[in-house]
């Protein structure tokens, strides 16, 4: 039997109209509301959802503000014609996967530890040294849509110190690779589905608790750990593509 719609919307801690605008954007996203048609009317979305109109026209505003639909007065709300692009991030499965898609990215440094510190718990299996002194950087990495991920990057002190200017002014693989490619010898990475914490919510511009893809990943030179980097990608954003027969 079909789940009533408030005890679904009782389920998360978002507020009614985001949970709300999500069922929308779905809609719009898998073509169940085509490009240039005109949405169900008002009326029939509140009984169908079973929501108030207020909190229907407060999804609408969002929607609106995101280019997906706009409204006419006298003639009703329609799906835009052309939407905006998602960028979508297929998830690295490689360093060399993370090196090319760190290029890819612009970043704003939020904050910047003034005094060497140690690793955090790495929250991911990882059998090699994590002992040592970290510069630690905290970040905003953007695309041409705007915020797209939230890290938290570890590298070991002494390897910082050697080229600060361009760790500061660059995403961190890509220097670590151009600089110390050749004595990597372990990388890991860990992938997670969490809630966004106060920090990420602010700097992605979602709401707390919104679902995002958690990346933990280091690597290491010989048995140390000289990079780790704690990474928040709205899921929104995610993709991972397989090759499913690769192996046969």
């Amino acid at each position: 039997m079909k789940q009533a719609p408030g005890l679904l919307y009782a389920r998360s801690p978002q507020p009614l109209y985001l949970q709300v605008a999500a069922i929308v954007r779905r809609n719009i996203e898998r073509g169940i509301w085509p490009r240039g048609h005109q949405v169900p009317a008002l009326e029939s979305l509140v009984d169908t959802l079973g929501v108030s109109r207020a909190t229907v026209r407060q999804a609408f505003g969002l929607l609106e503000r995101e280019g997906l639909i706009h409204r006419s007065r006298g003639s009703g709300t329609y799906v835009n014609e052309d939407l905006p692009e998602t960028h979508k991030l297929t998830l690295p499965k490689t360093w060399a996967d993370t090196v090319a898609l760190s290029k890819e990215l612009g970043t704003t440094t939020l904050m910047e530890s003034n005094a060497d510190v140690p690793l955090p718990l790495l929250g991911m299996e990882c059998p090699h040294s994590t002992e040592g002194r970290f510069q630690y950087l905290r970040r905003i990495h953007t695309t041409s849509s705007g915020p797209f991920c939230y890290t938290e990057v570890y590298l070991e002190r002494d390897i910082y110190r050697q080229h600060p200017a361009r760790y500061r002014h660059s995403t961190v693989a890509p220097v670590l690779d151009e600089l110390h490619g050749g004595a990597l010898t372990h990388a890991g990475q860990l992938l997670t589905i969490i809630e966004a914490g106060a920090d990420s919510a602010e700097a992605l511009h979602l709401p707390l608790s919104a679902p995002v893809a958690e990346l933990r990943r280091y690597a290491c030179v010989q048995n140390k750990v000289v990079y780790f980097a704690r990474l928040e990608i709205p899921t929104r954003y995610v993709q991972m593509k397989f090759d499913l027969l690769g192996n046969r």
